[in-house]
């Protein structure tokens, strides 16, 4: 049983997980990161204070952050969402709650998640890709998460494929996630759009990943296009990831998930074309079985694959 907390750009999410994954009890707050790292780490201790209160027995906390970590996992080193650079949050917290504080990487607690309690539950090499906004990933090798030399690990979202139309966040020409997200979709259809494309998409105004995928199953001929040129590059990467590390699973989670077989056929149909060895190391191609709630319960079950 563990405290688990999903620290994001607008809220904060935290739960009280029991061993089989489920959370006995949730308390969310607005993250208020325009007052500055000391507002939100106020809220932080507050809300874990709750929380600690409303479980059974002393816990662990777990916290899953949107950006890069130090190797030794204490401080937060970019967190471009709530605009912070060095922030030392894990010595921060400890010394308020005098209890011990684990931090990880957003993405991969959404990984630990589904190792420990869903899709890849008793599978010790597995790689999660979460497509939302970004492309996140997380990545498990003998029951282990790899984070790297220096913290920087599972980055997949930022994997380059070929030049694109426009630059990442990063800075970069060509990541996976300007192909492979919902951002990378509604910038695609509205240059096509733009372009002289005619599509459903046209009637509705600032439509979003989710209209894209609704519109693509209708049989909206941009739509399709923009869903398969997001499967092609996804298949592209996860032949790459695949040939280099051979995990038993892949799972594909992150708001875009919720296209379900859908998306996730047209995803393996890519993959397995690109394969090396098609005929004998094709991974497993899943869903995610957590949604929302993914963070929390990754994050509270941390100590378990570090």
């Amino acid at each position: 049983m563990g405290i688990g907390i999903d620290l994001g750009g607008t809220t904060i999410k935290g739960g009280v997980v029991n061993d089989q994954g489920i959370i006995l009890v949730e308390r969310l707050v607005k993250t208020r990161s325009h007052l500055g790292y000391s507002h939100v780490l106020g809220d932080l201790i507050k809300l874990i204070e709750e929380l600690q209160l409303l479980s059974p027995e002393e816990q662990v906390i777990g916290i899953g952050i949107p950006g890069i970590l130090s190797v030794d996992g204490g401080t937060i080193v970019s967190c471009p969402n709530l605009q912070w650079e060095n922030i030392p949050l894990k010595r921060d917290l400890e010394q308020a709650l005098s209890t011990a504080v684990l931090l990880v990487n957003d993405a991969t607690a959404a990984c630990i998640a589904e190792a420990a309690f869903g899709s890849t539950r008793g599978k010790a090499n597995s790689v999660m890709i979460t497509l939302g906004t970004g492309v996140g990933g997380g990545v498990i090798i003998n029951n282990r998460i790899i984070s790297g030399a220096q913290g920087v690990a599972s980055e997949i979202g930022h994997m380059l494929m070929e030049e694109n139309f426009y630059r990442c966040g990063c800075g970069k020409n060509g990541c996976l996630e300007t192909f492979a997200s919902a951002t990378a979709m509604i910038r695609y259809c509205h240059l096509r759009i733009n372009q002289g494309y005619d599509s459903t998409l046209r009637s509705i105004e600032d439509f979003d990943g989710e209209a894209i995928m609704d519109a693509a199953k209708a049989g909206d001929s941009l739509a399709e296009e923009a869903v398969n040129r997001l499967a092609n590059y996804l298949g592209w990467a996860i032949a790459n990831i695949n040939d280099i590390i051979n995990p038993e699973s892949f799972t594909i989670g992150g708001g875009l998930s919720y296209a379900g077989e859908f998306l996730l056929e047209k995803i393996q149909a890519e993959a397995i074309k690109r394969l090396t060895y098609p005929q004998y190391a094709v991974p497993e191609m899943v869903l995610a079985r957590f949604k929302n709630e993914a963070g929390m319960i990754g994050a509270a079950n941390l100590g378990s694959f570090i």
